[in-house]
C-alpha cells in the first residue's frame, strides 16, 4: 500500500497519476473491506464473497482486476499498522457521499455471514469517524445493510 501512495506523490504523468490515484483508491477501499472481515478472526467465505461482489460494483472490475485488487488488498491488509493513512487518501479524495458509501459496504460485509460481532462494528465505527461519516449517518448505513439482509 504504501508503495502505491508512493508511486502516487511521485509520479509526474498526468494520465499515469490519475489512474495510479484511483487504483490507490481501489486498493485502500478494498484493505478497509478485508479489514472488516477479518476483525472478528474468522475470514467467511460468504464475507469474501460479498467483498468480491461490492468491489466489483462500486468499481465496474472485470474479474482479473478484481482478482488482482483482492490480491493487493489482502496484501496491504497483512502489513497494515494503522488504518490512519487508508482514511486519510480517503478523505483527500473521496466526497462525503463516497465516504458514506464505503462504511455501506463495510456494514454490507460484516452482514454477509448474518452475524455482528462487537469487533466489526467497532472498526466501522472507528473508520467513520476518521472519515467523517455522521452518527445519524453511521447508523443509516448500518440500517441499510440489514434491510438488504433482509431481503
Amino acid at each position: 500500500m504504501k508503495s502505491i501512495l508512493h508511486k502516487l506523490f511521485r509520479s509526474s504523468e498526468p494520465q499515469s497519476s490519475v489512474l495510479d490515484q484511483e487504483h490507490a483508491l481501489h486498493v485502500a477501499t478494498a484493505t478497509l473491506l478485508v479489514e472488516v472481515c477479518r476483525a472478528d478472526f474468522v475470514e467467511q467465505q460468504s464475507e469474501l464473497d460479498r467483498m468480491r461482489q461490492l468491489l466489483a460494483q462500486q468499481f465496474s472490475l472485470n474479474e482479473t482486476d478484481l482478482d488482482e485488487l483482492m490480491i493487493q488488498a489482502r496484501e496491504s491488509s497483512d502489513k497494515l499498522v494503522s488504518i490512519q493513512h487508508i482514511t486519510r487518501l480517503l478523505n483527500e479524495q473521496f466526497d462525503a457521499s463516497m465516504k458514506v458509501r464505503v462504511v455501506e459496504m463495510m456494514w454490507q460485509v460484516v452482514y454477509a455471514d448474518g452475524v455482528k460481532d462487537h469487533y466489526e462494528e467497532h472498526l466501522i465505527r472507528q473508520v467513520s469517524e476518521l472519515l467523517y461519516v455522521s452518527h445519524s449517518k453511521f447508523i443509516q448505513a448500518r440500517h441499510k445493510a440489514e434491510q438488504s439482509i433482509d431481503s
